[in-house]
């Protein structure tokens, strides 16, 4: 089962954290999803939700507990974090409740491959993807985040000892569950879009005989299972796309405008204070945007591809009268609806995604300049003359 292979590095440890289920995997005919298995991710989802809950509650009734900056912290600056620590709970504990919930239908569309790989190695495809290089860049990017995060809360914090372990934990759960969900979903992507070039290589070159028409039918009935596996990944995984991202979006947000804020307030902190906001700041959002990129990227090359098979065919149409009807269905479909991943419905993800989040960026962060030019001329206001 070559799909397997090809994941292989990283499924070990997206199955110890519940994004992708335990199964047995010997041989094609025993490979299942075991009640251990299931077990397992509902045990981890119980652990995770009860732990989220706990945090949650600590987080929102003793916010003040968990300032970052001991002084000169306006209320916007306090709130902001407070709501991005939450929405850091809540990311990583919806990554693992869809990924537990979606379980069956995640194995389902993992066997589903494994069958057409069958199919696939007798045409002669070899190809895999690894992201070697690109894990070594978004783990650096994580492991960078929480070691300044570290440094900040441990060092230039006035947060109690418990509860900088508390916020640190939490870093570290979201930090590794978006990780692992990124280099997961670009892997399993990446293998699915070599897969579907082969294909489309194999049908643009096709020989239009007569005799033929039996090695069509095949390849257009196997990119049609391909796009129904493609979509049903989208279902799988659209719960936590849209929770990582509305986190993602809003730390990009938070952290840039707490980067401005430190800028223009320099004359009332330290040189140091001003350099460790500006580092914790930048490199939290060099490292969101490197993982965004490896997930819109991933989704943008397997949409196209699976959209570019009904071009080809298209082409196949027009040149043989003989093969119309056996390409009619597959291009009706495809015409009226293109592939698109999408989080859970409310936005596409693409490449053009990450133009769109920091556009929205841009105006939010104007905005919350306003409420800070807006708190601080009310400061003066009421502070004696």
């Amino acid at each position: 089962m070559k799909i397997f292979q090809d994941i292989w590095p990283i499924s070990w440890p997206s199955q110890i954290l519940a994004i992708l289920p335990f199964y047995s995997r010997d041989v094609e005919d025993s490979f299942r999803l075991g009640g251990l298995g299931r077990w397992y991710g509902r045990l981890v989802a119980l652990i995770m939700l009860l732990s989220s809950l706990t945090l949650g509650k600590d987080v929102l009734f003793a916010s003040k507990e968990y300032r970052l900056v001991a002084s000169a912290q306006g209320d916007t600056e306090e709130i902001n974090r407070t709501i991005e620590t939450l929405l850091c709970i809540i990311s990583y504990t919806m990554v693992v409740l869809s990924s537990v919930q979606n379980a069956s239908r995640h194995f389902h569309a993992l066997r589903d491959i494994a069958k057409i790989d069958e199919f696939l190695l007798a045409y002669g495809f070899r190809e895999n993807y690894s992201c070697r290089h690109l894990a070594i860049l978004v783990t650096s990017g994580a492991a960078g985040v929480l070691a300044v995060a570290f440094y900040y809360i441990h060092y230039r914090s006035g947060i109690g000892l418990k509860r900088q372990i508390i916020l640190l934990v939490i870093y570290f759960l979201q930090l590794l569950y978006s990780t692992l969900l990124a280099l997961y979903l670009r892997t399993l992507m990446m293998n699915l879009t070599k897969r579907i070039v082969f294909l489309n290589q194999k049908l643009d070159t096709f020989n239009l005989h007569m005799d033929n028409w039996r090695e069509l039918s095949n390849l257009i009935e196997v990119l049609c299972k391909f796009r129904y596996i493609t979509e049903n990944i989208n279902c799988v995984a659209g719960v936590s796309l849209l929770f990582y991202f509305g986190f993602s979006f809003y730390t990009v947000t938070n952290q840039s405008y707490l980067a401005f804020a430190t800028l223009t307030a320099g004359s009332l902190r330290s040189k140091e204070e001003v350099a460790d906001t500006i580092g914790l700041s930048c490199i939290w959002v060099l490292a969101e945007t490197i993982t965004m990129t490896a997930i819109c990227s991933a989704c943008d090359c397997l949409a196209s591809e699976v959209n570019g098979t009904a071009q080809i065919l298209a082409r196949i149409y027009g040149k043989s009268r003989q093969f119309q009807n056996l390409i009619d269905k597959f291009l009706t479909k495809s015409i009226k609806q293109d592939l698109q991943f999408t989080a859970y419905g409310f936005f596409s993800i693409d490449n053009s995604t990450l133009f769109k989040i920091f556009s929205a960026v841009t105006t939010y962060l104007v905005i919350l300049i306003q409420f800070k030019q807006l708190e601080d001329s009310k400061v003066e206001d009421i502070s004696p003359a």
